[in-house]
């Protein structure tokens, strides 16, 4: 039995390029996703029955009136390469509820990040260290983009990338947890899903920076490693005791300066006999010398020794990308062209800054 899916009209619908608004078909026909924050569906629209535009992902929220939607916001002034393209929005009623909800209409890519990781370790295949390094380069280049405009994603998971193996091109979405984050504002800690969840948010600070994304990026790059999450916490107090085994006990000084009131458990006993470096070693040996190096800068418990963006691109652990332009997407033999990595524009340039001979190609 084939389901049926939605058609209606829509009287509002905003080019996000263009500013223009007008009434427009949509017409759905498969279901993506659904979360707490609503569904996902691929759909076209047309505004002529002629002329059909898509396929685009469409998330509908429903349409706050107390706060207005930070997502259209974020999207709506978002342009980079690495980020998913907001192309139309709209709201309509819904004829199930009666409730009236934003519809954001974004450019679709195959999968998600998630599908691609669970693919590999399902057939106990190892995701090849060329795409690792792919997807971890526009991961890092995405949030450099986003942390120059103040923007924190807070919701970094294999689940909110999107990528399309056969070109190798990688988006971040979903940016319903995004916020812009302003200086000695307190922002809730209770953010992020907590597998991917920074250890300063774990002890509940609420005076976090965009780093919280970097140890997002980290879980990431860990995940493709390993093909499965790599701390998974039960519980979140649990959270911290997995993120313990792998870097140690956490240094008081770090709960007091993340939060003074925090009171649970420290597992100030070491879990583990040998050195952080073995530990890591031993986790993540298919990274290689240079992965293992990013992945203990990245996943350490002070935010503010993680490094920056910039200084992500710039690590040796990137210079395969940098020396060899093709890679060999999944099931094929024949290599490919590597999407475009180095065009950069000007605010990337600028934040780029002094580390520009590190993050270019050397030709």
């Amino acid at each position: 039995m084939s389901q049926r899916y939605d058609q209606f009209i829509a009287n509002d619908v905003t080019s996000n390029k263009s500013n223009v608004t007008r009434q427009m078909l949509v017409k759905e026909y498969k279901k993506i996703g659904h979360g707490a924050f609503g569904t996902v569906v691929q759909a076209y629209l047309t505004p002529d029955n002629n002329k059909w535009y898509g396929p685009f992902a469409i998330k509908k929220v429903p349409a706050q009136t107390e706060y207005k939607s930070r997502e259209l916001e974020i999207l709506r002034i978002a342009d980079h390469p690495n980020v998913v393209k907001l192309e139309y929005f709209f709201t309509h009623v819904s004829p199930t509820d009666n409730k009236v909800y934003q519809h954001l209409a974004m450019e679709c890519l195959p999968e998600t990040l998630q599908l691609e990781i669970h693919r590999y370790a399902s057939n106990k295949l190892e995701l090849p260290l060329k795409h690792i390094k792919l997807y971890t380069y526009q991961i890092a280049r995405g949030m450099l983009y986003l942390h120059a405009l103040g923007i924190c994603h807070r919701d970094i998971k294999p689940s909110n990338i999107l990528v399309d193996p056969n070109t190798g091109v990688l988006k971040i979405c979903d940016f319903g947890s995004a916020k812009k984050l302003e200086q000695n504002q307190p922002s809730i800690s209770y953010i992020c899903s907590r597998f991917y969840r920074a250890p300063e948010l774990i002890v509940g600070c609420t005076q976090y920076t965009t780093q919280i994304d970097i140890w997002g990026l980290g879980c990431v790059m860990g995940e493709m490693l390993i093909g499965k999450a790599v701390f998974q916490g039960q519980e979140p107090l649990l959270q911290l005791r997995e993120i313990s085994k792998l870097l140690g006990p956490p240094d008081k000084k770090f709960i007091f300066f993340s939060n003074p009131s925090y009171d649970g458990p420290l597992f100030s006993k070491p879990l583990f006999s040998g050195s952080v470096q073995a530990r890591f070693e031993k986790h993540f040996g298919h990274a290689g010398p240079e992965g293992i190096d990013l992945l203990m800068k990245v996943l350490v418990y002070e935010p503010e020794r993680r490094p920056s963006p910039r200084r992500i691109l710039a690590h040796p652990f990137f210079d395969d990308l940098r020396r060899e332009r093709y890679f060999f997407p999944r099931g094929h033999t024949q290599p490919k062209y590597l999407p475009p990595l180095f065009d950069f524009s000007q605010i990337e340039i600028q934040v780029i800054g002094d580390l520009a001979s590190q993050v270019m190609p050397s030709e």
